[in-house]
């Protein structure tokens, strides 16, 4: 397997922006590179901090794979590969198990990449795009995700970040008129949650008309039709947007003529591609931070949790380790029967000394080591 990853950590949103594919594009992505036919199977994820595409094929499938997502994204190819990390075997199935357990998250221990990647794995296996490998690889990284958030505190105190821009609205001052656009996706259902829990905030979150009803019944918010949104904003102390829109849901022009009390203004853009025209800045008063500013945020928290961490580093070689052994055990039991009579045509002995002249002196000794313990027991 091999793992090509673009993420917050070599690329800055500009980069990330355009390599943030919608859904039907991600599934036409997928198609191509398999009709390649130098990939046999794939999964790609897509995230505010993130896009990576896990796959399996010959040496020739890397350099495919990278033109695809640099005609997909607009990007150079050669400026690509600067920022980009490339995963291969053992490695690829590490940082897999790594990122779903929140280990590789801007915000360490986080709880939406589990989901995610458990979104992007599904869509790729309905679509044919997945076989037993990548199958087997999934399948076991997300329990592993399941067992560290179990198992150790690296979920349990952690900051996504919704909630880091939930605590950012809250202490702007001590009473806060919010608008949150985009109420009904991950990100906004995930801010608003957290909104409700402090006591000091009023929130208007916006809604297509199709689904103003499934916002109002989580919870005691008003509800606005999006197409209303500047309606509100002049009232609003913050406004916040998480959609997944193509287009700007704030303008500088629009906002200008929505703006007539002057005051204190906090907008924050949690989506990727922005929401907000960042020529809105120009009003006075009003300050806008994006999905980056949340990154040095992030570090803050990432520091307490360095001890579960190494707890979740231990078990996921524990779980990588046993994922190697039933792969391999998988693509052995094709041979089983023809092995099984083979064995029985020979003597022990001369099973051992043909061991004893093939292999590595420590697989040698491990093969010894194992026959000696079946000794012991029977």
């Amino acid at each position: 397997m091999y793992c090509i990853s673009i993420n917050y950590k070599n690329s800055d949103v500009n980069i990330r922006k355009k390599l943030a594919f919608s859904d039907s594009v991600q599934s036409e992505f997928l198609g191509e590179l398999v009709r390649s036919k130098k990939v046999s199977e794939c999964v790609i994820l897509c995230t505010c901090n993130r896009t990576e595409l896990y796959f399996c094929g010959g040496a020739e499938s890397v350099g495919i794979a990278q033109n695809l997502l640099s005609g997909y994204s607009g990007i150079e190819c050669d400026l690509l590969k600067k920022h980009l990390y490339l995963f291969y075997s053992d490695k690829a199935v590490m940082h897999l198990f790594r990122v779903v357990s929140g280990i590789e998250s801007m915000v360490i221990g986080e709880d939406e990449i589990l989901g995610q990647i458990k979104l992007a794995y599904t869509k790729a296996k309905d679509l044919g795009m997945t076989g037993c490998e990548l199958n087997m690889i999934f399948q076991s990284a997300m329990a592993c995700a399941k067992k560290i958030k179990t198992q150790t505190a690296l979920s349990k105190t952690s900051v996504s970040t919704a909630t880091l821009a939930g605590n950012e609205i809250a202490h702007f001052k001590d009473r806060v008129n919010v608008l949150v656009i985009g109420a009904t996706g991950k990100i906004g259902t995930t801010l608003v949650k957290n909104l409700l829990s402090h006591k000091n905030v009023n929130i208007i979150a916006t809604s297509r008309k199709h689904s103003a009803e499934s916002v109002q019944s989580r919870a005691s918010i008003t509800v606005a039709d999006y197409a209303d949104r500047y309606k509100y904003i002049d009232d609003a102390d913050c406004v916040v947007s998480a959609t997944a829109s193509p287009h700007y849901t704030v303008t500088y022009y629009d906002l200008k003529q929505s703006v007539k009390t002057e005051k204190p203004r906090l907008f924050i853009d949690l989506a990727v591609p922005p929401d907000i025209d960042s020529s809105v800045t120009e009003i006075g008063g009003l300050k806008l931070i994006g999905i980056d500013y949340f990154e040095k945020l992030a570090k803050e928290n990432n520091g307490l949790k360095l001890d579960s961490v190494e707890s979740a580093k231990e078990i996921i070689s524990e779980e990588c380790d046993v994922l190697k052994k039933d792969i391999a055990f998988h693509y052995f039991l094709p041979y089983m029967d023809s092995v099984k009579n083979k064995l029985s045509e020979n003597s022990l002995e001369e099973i051992l000394y043909k061991f004893k002249a093939d292999l590595p002196s420590e697989e040698f000794i491990k093969i010894l080591d194992a026959f000696k313990s079946c000794g012991e027991k029977l």
